[in-house]
């Protein structure tokens, strides 16, 4: 079992954002420096590696510390956006795959089309990082900045692919006060995973381990077990 500790809890947090800032400038370099210079589109080809990687060990910790995208929108996009509540169909297991299929069907689709060509599969890479970066500002300016993070097909891979790796758990000091959904990036209450005897967890899916709600819950009633 591992716990956040109260002294760290700021510096953690700091930390996060520091990060994200500066994986949120890989996002213009591939977009817009990809129009140049096609090859940087496998970029996105090592992020996913790397953050496959990484949901081994730590699920979906890549989601809510180093993916260009959602830092992009968490810490830029908030800036203009309403921030209205998730809808539940978002979060719903038949969205989510269904979105899966269909992106990961667009891109082998065009990937088997460029094959052979390396600076035109890098365009692929690219290209569905245009697509999905779009229908990300769509959601956030009116939804919560990182909406697309609820739905995102990589991210409900790595979510899939991890389901017992680095889970949030919530015990009974919970007081479902609700100050974890508040701060959650998509909106998912911890609280409501709350047992009435011993630990509840919360599905790997619906969890960036991005730390805002152990930070900020009142009776420290979260922590993630490995």
């Amino acid at each position: 079992m591992e716990k956040i500790k109260r002294k760290s809890k700021i510096e953690e947090i700091c930390c996060r954002k520091q990060s994200q800032l500066v994986m949120a400038l890989l996002l213009p370099v591939v977009v817009v420096g990809g129009y140049f210079y096609p090859m940087l589109g496998f970029i996105v080809l090592a992020l996913i590696t790397i953050f496959m990687v990484i949901a081994s060990q730590r699920g979906r910790f890549y989601c809510g510390w180093l993916c260009p995208m959602g830092a992009f929108h968490e810490r830029f996009l908030t800036l203009v956006s309403l921030k209205k509540d998730i809808l539940p169909v978002f979060k719903s297991s038949w969205f989510r795959w269904l979105l899966f299929v269909l992106m990961m069907g667009l891109m082998f689709s065009r990937i088997y089309m460029a094959w052979g060509n390396a600076e035109a599969v890098g365009s692929v890479f690219r290209f569905m990082w245009i697509v999905s970066t779009a229908l990300a500002i769509g959601l956030g300016l009116y939804f919560k900045p990182r909406t697309w993070c609820a739905v995102c097909p990589m991210g409900s891979f790595q979510g899939m692919s991890s389901k017992n790796t680095y889970i949030l758990t919530v015990d009974d000091n919970c007081i479902e006060c609700k100050k974890c959904r508040r701060v959650c990036p998509i909106s998912t209450y911890p609280g409501a995973y709350k047992l009435e005897t011993g630990p509840g967890t919360v599905p790997s899916i619906d969890c960036l381990r991005c730390s805002n709600c152990i930070v900020n819950c009142p009776k420290d009633a979260l922590y993630f077990t490995s």
